[in-house]
C-alpha cells in the first residue's frame, strides 16, 4: 500500500530533534518567514521538465520543503528571515545566534517578571566577524532576555549557487518519489553540495 507523500515530513522529524531550537533554558522561534523561495517555480519546473501546469501545486510546495529541510541541515537561513532566541535569567557577554549569518539585530529586550521590559542601548552590543554572535558590553540578567534578530543571505540571487543546484536536486528526488514511500531525505549529492556552507560551531 502506498504511503500518501508528505513533502513536510523529513523537515519536521529533523526540526523534533534540534537541540538549537528548544534547549532546557533557551527557546528559538522564527517572527518572520522568508517572502520568496530560494529557487522559482519555473526554474523547479525547468529542472523537472515539466512544461504543463497540472502539479504547480504539489511543485511549489516541494520547493518550500525542499529549502525547509536544507536549512535545517545548513543550520543556516536562506532567504532573508528573522529570529527571536529567548534566555531565561541571563547570558554570558558573547552569545551565539542561530541560523545565520546574521544582517542585523533588531533588538535586545529584557524581560522582568511582571511583564514589563527594558531595552537594552544598541550601543551596548555589536555582532562579531563571523555574523554569527551577539557581543554583550557585560552579562545581561532579568526573568527572560529575548534577542531579535534579521538572519539569511539576503534575496534569491544572493544564495551561493551550489546551494540552489542542491535544492533542485532535492526538488528532484522527492518528485521521483512521490507517490511510492514519501521519502524527502537528502540525497548524498545533495548533502555534498551543502556540505561546505554547513554551520560548524567549535
Amino acid at each position: 500500500m502506498n504511503v500518501p507523500f508528505n513533502p513536510y515530513f523529513a523537515f519536521d522529524s529533523l526540526l523534533s530533534r534540534d537541540p538549537l531550537r528548544i534547549t532546557r533554558n533557551r527557546l528559538l522561534s522564527r517572527i518572520t518567514a522568508p517572502s520568496t523561495e530560494p529557487v522559482t517555480l519555473a526554474e523547479a519546473k525547468l529542472y523537472l521538465r515539466v512544461d504543463n501546469t497540472n502539479e504547480d501545486t504539489l511543485i511549489t510546495d516541494l520547493i518550500t520543503a525542499a529549502r525547509m529541510v536544507a536549512e535545517n541541515w545548513l543550520k543556516r537561513s536562506l532567504i532573508t528571515q528573522s529570529w527571536k532566541l529567548a534566555f531565561d535569567n541571563a547570558v554570558a557577554s558573547s552569545v551565539y545566534l542561530p541560523m545565520g549569518p546574521v544582517n542585523s539585530v533588531i533588538s535586545v529586550i529584557i524581560v522582568n517578571q511582571d511583564g514589563s521590559t527594558t531595552t537594552v542601548d544598541p550601543s551596548q552590543y555589536w555582532l562579531n566577524a563571523a555574523q554569527n554572535a551577539l557581543v554583550l558590553n557585560s552579562t545581561l540578567t532579568g526573568f527572560r532576555i529575548e534577542m531579535s534578530y534579521n538572519a539569511g543571505y539576503g534575496v534569491a540571487e544572493a544564495v551561493p549557487k551550489p546551494i540552489k543546484q542542491g535544492i533542485l536536486g532535492h526538488i528532484a528526488a522527492m518528485y521521483d518519489s512521490r507517490g511510492n514511500d514519501g521519502d524527502s531525505r537528502i540525497p548524498e549529492q545533495v548533502a555534498a553540495l551543502y556540505a561546505p556552507y554547513r554551520e560548524v560551531v567549535l
